[in-house]
C-alpha cells in the first residue's frame, strides 16, 4: 500500500533540457524521467503552487498527480506560471478504481497536457 506524487512540467519555450537543469540546481539528485515532451519529477512530499514557484523552474505549467494505491484513487493540480509565480488553474480528484487515469485524461481532453502519473 502506497502513494506517491509526480510533477509533470511542460517546459512551454524553455525547452526539455532547460527545465531538467533547473530541477537539479533546486533539489539535490532529483528523481526524473522525460514522458511527452515533458520532465516528470517523482517527488517524495505534497506539492502547492508556492513549493513550485520556490523551485525557480521555468516552465509554462506544471501538472501535480497524486496517486494511492491504498485507496484506487487519484487526484491532480493544473498550475500554470504566471508572473514568476505558479497559479492554480484546474483540479481534479479521480474516483475508486482509477489511479488517476480519468484525471489524466480530464487535463490531456480540456487542456491539452498529457502528464503522467
Amino acid at each position: 500500500m502506497s502513494s506517491w506524487t509526480r510533477v509533470s512540467f511542460d517546459p512551454g519555450k524553455t525547452g526539455i533540457e532547460a527545465i531538467t537543469n533547473d530541477l537539479q540546481k533546486a533539489l539535490e539528485d532529483p528523481d526524473t524521467f522525460i514522458h511527452n515532451d515533458m520532465v516528470v519529477w517523482k517527488a517524495f512530499d505534497d506539492i502547492d503552487a508556492q513549493r513550485l514557484t520556490d523551485l525557480g523552474i521555468e516552465a509554462s505549467r506544471a501538472l501535480v498527480m497524486h496517486v494511492s494505491d491504498t485507496s484506487n484513487s487519484g487526484s491532480g493540480r493544473l498550475y500554470k506560471r504566471i508572473d514568476s509565480e505558479f497559479i492554480l488553474l484546474d483540479a481534479m480528484s479521480g474516483g475508486e478504481g482509477y489511479f488517476g487515469r480519468d484525471v489524466l485524461a480530464y487535463m490531456q481532453r480540456e487542456h491539452g497536457l498529457v502528464g503522467a502519473a
